[in-house]
């Protein structure tokens, strides 16, 4: 036997001293069965399985005195789920005299008590179920925004604290429980956009007695009407202030400022969100109004900025090959397109609109015929279906889209995004793309069948099959998680290993749940 203060054997020892003496080992769990979540003390109730890790969480932050031990191990003893019992296996070391140390385990008891959360007492009294809504809005002819904006609450899991979502015309409505939650979204929104904001608080009810009262809070989000790729002409403060550049330039990119690039001398500018605001404008023309081009000649001239270069290009209407009129521009995609390509572009002659700024400009100097934009793939389009990945969509109550004409208009945009996602590897850091795992499989079998093929049949060529038309990689792609069912009725994540349930108190487990 070792040598130690106590001149006692551990067998002793563990006989005589009791390391959990005044540990509580009874306590209550608050469980709302109407949305299977628990709560955290003081206000916050957060979702979590039956003998889950979360759910374990939830029952080691409940347990007073447990930082005076080392926690070795932690599990879920059986219980019956309707039994409205929590048993919990500890295992806890303690140093008693010096360089002596003790393990115990110790059984911890949760009285699982059924209550209602306040969302749910709200829903059930046919209360609202909202405290704070934030308006999100951006007067456009289209949702590009919208659709890149969604992309970025997904991949950032701001819709978690959502409880509804829903559509209007210009833009969409977040409502949320409690208003930390919507200023926490006001912010997220602020940095990737310039906003106008305007607040608005509601009193709904008033307790005078207990000095309480309930108000519906309001943030009106305007978003700027500036889209990536829209063309704009700078007004006369700006093109001073950006050092006489433009004065028609392209929108490069939009974040709490917004950048231009001169196409026709690769020159960048940046105005501040706020400064814009002071002195707001708007496009010439959007994404919508593009035509697409047919590359006849491209020479470069040696001016280079970043992946820009620029050219002097001959470009003619794609349905015009041979035989329309041609022009020629000064162009920043030098290195991107080449002869034979197709590119969309803005032909300024053919745009209607009413700018005061514009007549003076035409009667004044000569303007370019075309202002081209990015390249363009015709077989984007009828590859679409071929598509190997996929985007999540937020869940939108959208009651404004209810007619067909705009159901078709929304998933044409959606499609055109798509087409965006896929073409510009930049912007597709910025946003998560998965596997469309039902797309692999049918191409999968495609290829199987016509490897199995009897005879040989020609397929039909497309048209403008390119291909350097852009494709996704499988690396850049993410996998969901999906749930299998577990034979025993449960449902337990692909790939993961489910927990084995400890059916007498005196067995020991099989799988830690938690150590130190």
């Amino acid at each position: 036997i070792d040598s130690n203060p106590s001149n006692m054997c551990p067998n002793c020892i563990r006989s005589h001293v009791d390391i959990t003496e005044g540990f509580i080992k009874e306590y209550i769990v608050v469980y709302c069965p109407m949305c299977s979540r628990y709560l955290q003390p003081p206000q916050y109730w957060s979702r979590a399985d039956f003998e889950s890790r979360e759910l374990m969480t939830i029952c080691l932050k409940k347990i007073r005195g447990l930082g005076k031990f080392v926690l070795i191990d932690a599990s879920f003893i059986w219980t019956e789920t309707h039994s409205k019992r929590l048993k919990l296996k500890l295992t806890l070391q303690k140093e008693i005299f010096t360089s002596t140390v003790i393990q115990q385990d110790v059984q911890i008891d949760f009285e699982v008590l059924w209550q209602q959360c306040p969302t749910c007492q709200k829903a059930s009294t046919g209360q609202p179920q909202w405290d704070a809504v934030v308006q999100l809005r951006q007067k456009v002819g289209h949702r590009r925004t919208f659709l890149y904006l969604e992309q970025l609450i997904l991949k950032h899991r701001m819709h978690e604290d959502v409880t509804r979502i829903q559509g209007h015309p210009d833009g969409l409505d977040f409502f949320y429980g409690h208003k930390s939650h919507g200023m926490s979204f006001v912010d997220f929104i602020s940095a990737l956009s310039p906003v106008k904001r305007d607040d608005a608080c509601q009193l709904v009810s008033h307790d005078s007695k207990s000095n309480t009262a309930v108000n519906h809070y309001t943030y009106s989000i305007e978003i700027c009407p500036l889209c990536r790729e829209d063309l704009v002409l700078l007004p006369k403060m700006y093109y001073n202030k950006l050092g006489g550049i433009g004065p028609f330039v392209l929108v490069h990119k939009v974040y709490s400022s917004i950048v231009f690039i001169d196409p026709s001398t690769l020159r960048a500018g940046e105005i501040t969100g706020n400064l814009y605001w002071k002195h707001q404008f708007q496009p010439l023309a959007n994404s919508r109004q593009l035509m697409i081009y047919f590359v006849i000649e491209i020479q470069l001239t040696g001016m280079v900025n970043g992946k820009y270069q620029q050219a002097v290009a001959t470009v003619c209407l794609a349905n015009e090959v041979g035989s329309g009129t041609e022009y020629v521009v000064q162009t920043h995609l030098g290195g991107i397109i080449q002869e034979g390509d197709y590119v969309k572009g803005y032909n300024i002659q053919a745009l209607n609109m009413n700018n005061t700024e514009f007549d003076e400009l035409q009667a004044s100097t000569d303007l370019p015929d075309v202002i081209l934009v990015h390249k363009h793939y015709p077989a984007q389009l009828s590859r679409r279906n071929q598509r190997q990945w996929k985007l999540k969509h937020l869940a939108v109550e959208d009651p404004v889209s209810q007619n067909t004409k705009e159901r078709e208009e929304a998933e044409r945009e959606r499609n055109e995004f798509e087409d965006e996602v896929e073409r510009n590897a930049e912007f597709r850091k910025e946003i998560a793309v998965f596997k469309d795992h039902d797309a692999l499989m049918n191409v999968g079998k495609k290829k199987l069948n016509n490897n199995n093929a009897s005879a040989a049949v020609a397929a039909p060529v497309d048209e403008f099959d390119d291909e350097d038309a852009p494709v996704i990689a499988l690396e850049e792609m993410l996998d969901e998680l999906k749930f299998n069912d577990d034979p025993t009725g449960e449902e337990t994540p692909t790939g993961a290993v489910g927990k084995k349930r400890i059916r007498n108190e005196d067995a020991q487990p099989t799988k830690s749940d938690a150590s130190k």
